[in-house]
């Protein structure tokens, strides 16, 4: 069985689908449906079952057996970026996160889990190391704190001359794609435009589009690196981008031509 959190969720979702194009279904989906517009995620998908957040971390702390466990893909989180309730976002991001790590790490389960690029703050620099990160949200800071988290992880091993099971962390650019309609103001620029588009408007940008850049990364992409990840068991924070920044303006431009 492969355990994916998140799992209604716009990066969960499409790791699933993903999944079930190579035939694997004997998948546990872990989400937690109040914003209950997700469920349309799901219902293309085959799994084998859905579990509630606030359940499956019982039985994670509780140390309760899932039967045979090929991996878990850990893409739930308070993702939003906006969020300032620091409590909140370092339970969910950091707390809920290690205790899932441990479970995995006991039981030499692959733990392959979201980070993000959000980690690096105004850095020009994107490289997967501590001096590169600065992060300028709760977001990012629980997200650079769980990193670093598996850093120490990895060097305590190294110092006791022990090897881990794989641990390998994303940090995701600006993902865009399909089933990111529930996230409101947090869904992509691509998403809004279209929107705006499919409304019969003309696509809003603000003043000085052409000089704000982003790495737009499509979602069906970042699925396909975590299960080439999966497949080859390679541990490591990765990022997981194009490498190559694009305008507000560019990204206008495509979606009109579309």
């Amino acid at each position: 069985m492969i355990i994916v959190t998140g799992g209604a969720g716009m990066i969960g979702s499409n790791i699933i689908k993903a999944l079930n194009e190579r035939g694997i279904t004997d998948i546990l989906v872990v989400d937690h449906l109040k914003n209950g517009r997700k469920f349309k995620n799901l219902v293309d998908l085959q799994i084998a079952d859905y579990m509630d957040r606030d359940d499956f971390l019982a039985q994670i702390m509780a140390g309760d057996d899932f039967g045979s466990i090929d991996a878990i893909f850990h893409e739930g989180a308070c993702s939003a970026t906006t969020e300032w309730d620091g409590k909140y976002v370092m339970l969910n991001n950091y707390e809920y996160s290690k205790e899932l790590l441990h479970y995995c790490l006991d039981r030499e389960i692959p733990f392959l889990y979201a980070s993000s690029a959000a980690t690096y703050g105004e850095t020009d620099t994107f490289i997967e190391e501590p001096q590169y990160e600065g992060a300028l949200n709760v977001y990012g800071y629980s997200k650079q704190q769980f990193d670093n988290y598996v850093r120490r992880l990895w060097l305590d091993a190294e110092q006791h001359g022990e090897t881990l099971s794989q641990i390998t962390g994303f940090r995701y650019f600006n993902v865009y794609g399909p089933r990111e309609q529930h996230k409101g103001s947090m869904a992509s620029v691509a998403f809004h435009l279209n929107n705006q588009m499919n409304a019969g408007e003309n696509p809003k940008l603000f003043a000085g589009s052409e000089h704000f850049k982003r790495d737009f990364v499509y979602v069906g992409d970042v699925a396909a690196v975590n299960l080439w990840f999966l497949e080859h068991g390679v541990s490591g924070i990765f990022n997981c981008g194009t490498g190559k920044a694009e305008s507000f303006n560019e990204v206008a431009k495509a979606v009109i031509a579309f």
